[in-house]
């Protein structure tokens, strides 16, 4: 919905005047998710007490509705200097939470004003240095901006000083004014021709805009004097009479009930066709100077305006603000209500009441039997053999006896019931990777990722958690130590041995071998169990030279059987 929203303001006392949209003074409630055309006409009173529209050539106006002065509700901003941008601070962060984030870069922070959030006093870290901070209103709610501005600036022994608030944004803002179009305001317009029955007509229109100045009417060759608009009807046929000699008093003129006029061609141009038309001269006329733009009620900013209040009206503030010659001044601050619309895009034709059964109905349609398929004592509903049951009282399902129990945290499956699957598609246990499972009373946890097997079998719970584990086939456990041993220098064709203690290793098992990051070409390294829970490490030179092992770790594992 577009409407029209009028405001006479007095700019010497900002005071809204009455006329136009005012009514006893108060503006006229807007409505959510609606648009205004509002049109201002800006007035100054006289020593007279009469008002005159100011000349607004080259002037800009501004209009904003909103919160004077209120802090975001919620969220955090930034602060930026010299390439650094501070981390996330807190809307209600306290002065040395601000200091923290940027510390580096001021001596002091300290909170401005009377606010006890949102106002920051920042004094640069030396005298005669300037200093400059950016912002970042990042995820402040409501929409917010923070302001920066220079309280005090730099001098010889004197620290800059800035001044950054968090400020809610204007929920509506505009300052595109244009001048109000003032075609169509007074207008002549034919409504019959004359005829053997009816006299040649016209209506003299004059719109709301119209606040002044004259007018002429021209038939031929002759036309009026300047007619004041607003005359009574009677001044207006005198005037036609005296001054388009063609016409005199061949007219009648009578007011139309709306500040205009029906002339009509009596006499001997009466009942007639009159072939010369009678047009109008408005160019004497003067209009109210309004300057008018839209208001849009549907932005973010007043969702999060209604979304902050949780009521189904607010009332911020309307301003107006005017610039002269460079210099702004505000003309007007009042309340307004905004109220929340109902119908909205997307709001559909409601569907009919859903009919309800009757008890009568739900059983026919859903009991086959009401007297014996019902235990309404027990609150149970049987089935027509009466052995499968739903106990609604004890959230169990059974067929004579419980098969599952809903009733406790566990839905249980009674013994020797079993889960039969499908087997075209399948069962899935667990949608996605982030699904949470686990067995035999184990914590559940997500899908296991960069873990070895027996890890992710444990944390699963479908094994147990023990000190060994088999992990080749008919193996029953997998042992591993790592062994520092110095062989030494084997001269050619050499070997050196010494034994290394694995706890559980029993002769027969496989040994494997961990080699340090480098071992001499030509050096084999290899083990065996020789006896229970020993493992002989032996060195052989197989080369016809002197090898140097010298002192390194081994890793050791043990396949056991």
């Amino acid at each position: 919905m577009a409407s029209t929203l009028d405001l006479y303001i007095d700019t010497s006392t900002g005071q809204l005047v009455e006329g136009g949209s005012v009514v006893g003074g108060a503006l006229p409630t807007l409505t959510r998710n609606d648009s205004y055309t509002l049109r201002l006409r800006l007035l100054e009173k006289q020593t007279s007490g009469l008002y005159d529209d100011i000349d607004l050539t080259g002037a800009t106006l501004k209009a904003g509705i909103g919160t004077i002065e209120q802090e975001p509700s919620s969220g955090s901003f930034k602060l930026s200097i010299n390439g650094t941008t501070s981390s996330a601070i807190p809307f209600n962060a306290t002065a040395i939470s601000v200091y923290t984030a940027i510390s580096n870069n001021v001596s002091t922070v300290a909170l401005y004003g009377s606010d006890t959030y949102g106002s920051y006093l920042l004094t640069a870290t030396q005298p005669n240095t300037a200093m400059s901070f950016g912002s970042d209103a990042f995820t402040l709610f409501p929409t917010s901006s923070v302001l920066v501005s220079t309280r005090r600036n730099p001098a010889s022994g004197i620290e800059a000083q800035q001044v950054v608030r968090l400020v809610r944004n204007p929920i509506v803002y505009a300052d595109t004014f244009t001048t109000t179009p003032t075609a169509g305001q007074i207008a002549l317009t034919l409504l019959s021709t004359g005829t053997t029955i009816a006299n040649e007509t016209y209506e003299l229109t004059v719109g709301q805009d119209v606040k002044g100045g004259s007018f002429s009417l021209v038939f031929g060759a002759n036309a009026t004097t300047a007619i004041p608009v607003f005359q009574t009807a009677v001044s207006v046929q005198n005037s036609i009479s005296s001054g388009i000699t063609t016409v005199t008093a061949n007219c009648s003129v009578q007011d139309n009930g709306k500040g205009g006029y029906i002339i009509a061609f009596t006499g001997r141009l009466g009942l007639t066709n009159v072939t010369t038309d009678l047009t109008l001269d408005a160019s004497g006329i003067q209009f109210i100077p309004f300057k008018q733009t839209v208001l849009t009620i549907n932005t973010a900013e007043v969702e999060d305006a209604f979304a902050d209040s949780g009521e189904t009206t607010i009332t911020p503030t309307l301003e107006i603000e005017l610039t002269q010659s460079g210099t702004p001044k505000t003309v007007y601050q009042g309340d307004v209500i905004i109220r929340k619309d109902l119908i909205t895009a997307g709001s559909s034709v409601p569907g009919a009441r859903d009919s309800y059964y009757t008890k009568s109905e739900t059983d026919s349609l859903f009991v086959e039997d009401s007297n014996t398929n019902v235990d309404a004592t027990n609150r149970k509903l049987y089935n027509s053999t009466g052995s499968v049951f739903l106990d609604w009282q004890n959230n169990v399902i059974g067929t004579g006896a419980t098969v599952l129990d809903l009733s406790g945290t566990a839905v249980t499956i009674t013994d020797g019931y079993n889960l039969g699957l499908g087997t075209t598609t399948g069962t899935k246990f667990g949608v996605s990777t982030s699904s949470k499972l686990a067995f035999f009373g184990s914590t559940a946890i997500t899908q296991p990722a960069n873990t070895n097997v027996v890890t992710g079998l444990i944390n699963l719970g479908l094994l147990a958690s023990s000190a060994t584990y088999g992990v080749l086939p008919s193996s029953v456990e997998t042992l591993t130590e790592t062994a520092t041993i110095n062989y030494g220098t084997l001269t050619a064709n050499t070997t050196s041995a010494g034994n290394v203690t694995v706890t559980g290793a029993a002769t027969g098992d496989l040994v494997l071998v961990g080699l340090p990051a480098a071992v001499s070409a030509g050096v084999i390294v290899q083990g065996v169990v020789f006896a229970a829970n020993t493992v002989c490490m032996t060195a052989i030179n197989a080369t016809t030279a002197s090898r140097t092992i010298g002192s390194a770790s081994y890793r050791i594992t043990v396949i056991g059987y």
